[in-house]
């Protein structure tokens, strides 16, 4: 597999870094996440930019939507949606396991 793909592998790379730009770089998807307050955003938007290959992360506090720009090589939603349950907040994939969602503070829990 190696060696097939050696060949158009530096002409993909190359083109990706002419045709992204900082802003749009990479993919762009929507996750739903979880999520009560001003702490809970800047709780979303700190762990989704940790994950390596996270060019942007908004979280609207009304429409629970985190706005998720990366680069496809280095990084998935999955795997930006794991990291965000282990940080305490559900998305539509992962549920915040119960012992991380109850030490949130109280002012962050957003289950019933």
């Amino acid at each position: 597999a190696n060696s097939a793909s050696s060949g158009s592998a530096p002409t993909a790379g190359h083109e990706e870094h002419t045709l992204q730009s900082p802003a749009t770089g990479g993919e762009h998807v929507m996750l739903t996440v979880q999520g009560l307050c001003e702490m809970c955003k800047e709780r979303i938007e700190k762990t989704a930019k940790a994950v390596n290959g996270v060019h942007t992360a908004s979280w609207d506090l009304k429409t629970k939507q985190l706005h998720l720009g990366f680069d496809p090589a280095q990084t998935s939603a999955d795997a930006v949606a794991k990291a965000i349950a282990k940080a305490g907040h559900d998305t539509d994939q992962y549920k915040a396991d119960k012992a991380t969602y109850d030490a949130l503070p109280d002012c962050c829990k957003y289950r019933d």
